[in-house]
């Protein structure tokens, strides 16, 4: 009994470090894009996670209490892209694997954003959204790899120490 006690308690913490993770690079990220000024993020609306069984990425709607509007993300949908390269970032020497699946997370994170700047206000292309996407991705990946003031987002998903290690 003690044992799958201690299991659940061991999944219950990787989930609240995956949620942090997933908070950190939201926050950051919708505050690092605007400041290229290659996309506008509107100031009256509200981002969370949420965990759904559909099979939609992302969720928009109006909060009925402050009257701006919502994008929820899907943690199902982005936990499972997370388990599908599990194997290959455990196998991998390097931080490629890690670093593969944040892009792709942030691509989620920002893409609605800037295909809606880029395409319906500045009247531009969807190729012109796209690569403007790769562009904010990339910037904010060097920034989250170089900037002291960002090592709390990868430090969201070490192991704390054991007793042990200490």
């Amino acid at each position: 009994m003690g044992i799958l006690k201690k299991d659940d308690e061991e999944k219950q913490k990787n989930v609240q470090r995956f949620y942090l993770l997933l908070t950190a690079l939201m926050n950051e990220l919708f505050e690092y894009a605007p400041k290229l000024k290659h996309v506008k993020i509107p100031n009256n609306v509200s981002f969370g996670l949420v965990y759904d069984d559909r099979d939609a990425v992302l969720f928009t709607g109006k909060d009925k209490q402050t009257g701006k509007k919502t994008y929820l993300y899907n943690v199902r949908i982005i936990g499972r892209m997370f388990e599908e390269k599990r194997e290959r970032m455990l196998k991998d020497e390097t931080t490629a694997s890690l670093f593969s699946w944040i892009a792709d997370v942030c691509t989620i994170y920002i893409n609605p954003f800037v295909y809606d700047y880029i395409v319906n206000v500045q009247h531009r292309g969807e190729g012109t959204a796209e690569r403007t996407t790769r562009q904010i991705v990339r910037g904010f990946l060097d920034k989250l790899a170089s900037d002291p003031d960002l090592k709390y987002v990868l430090d969201t998903i070490r192991q704390p120490p054991t007793s042990d290690q200490k």
